[in-house]
């Protein structure tokens, strides 16, 4: 149920991002908040602890550290969405979502560049992309 939540709230953000290219701080929040009380939940369940919820943190780590060492060439916002979902969906799902959602963006990429004779400087929103991935991952995992 966690999950299902997470990933409608991330669909909302991504057509936020696709649309203008930015966030609401709230939605991420929202999206921090159903996180985090997944991981409690499951933490009061029995069904992971806290070091599982930590370790579920750091494909977001990774996005944010790469944030500010590219030169903000990755949007935050795509670093403080994967933080926000480490906990609720696990380490493992949020790296296969990612690695999908990476796939897929270098695909369209291509595309972009090959069909539409795109110009490589133009920039396009990444969290559709997770989200997609997310979505992905959660079916492969069913």
């Amino acid at each position: 149920m966690i999950q299902i939540a997470e990933l409608v709230v991330l669909l909302v953000i991504a057509f936020e991002d696709m649309k203008s290219m930015s966030v609401s701080s709230w939605k991420v929040g929202l999206l921090a908040v159903i996180s985090i009380v997944g991981a409690v939940f499951g933490i009061v369940m029995g069904s992971c602890d806290i070091q599982y919820a930590a370790v579920a943190l750091l494909p977001g780590v990774v996005l944010i550290v790469l944030y500010y060492v590219s030169g903000k060439q990755i949007g935050l916002g795509d670093g403080l969405v994967t933080l926000c979902m480490g906990p609720a969906f696990g380490l493992e799902n949020v790296v296969l979502g990612m690695v999908t959602a990476f796939f897929a963006s270098g695909l369209f990429s291509i595309v972009m560049i090959a069909v539409l004779k795109s110009k490589g400087k133009k920039r396009y929103p990444f969290i559709p992309f997770i989200a997609a991935g997310m979505a992905v991952a959660e079916i492969a995992k069913i």
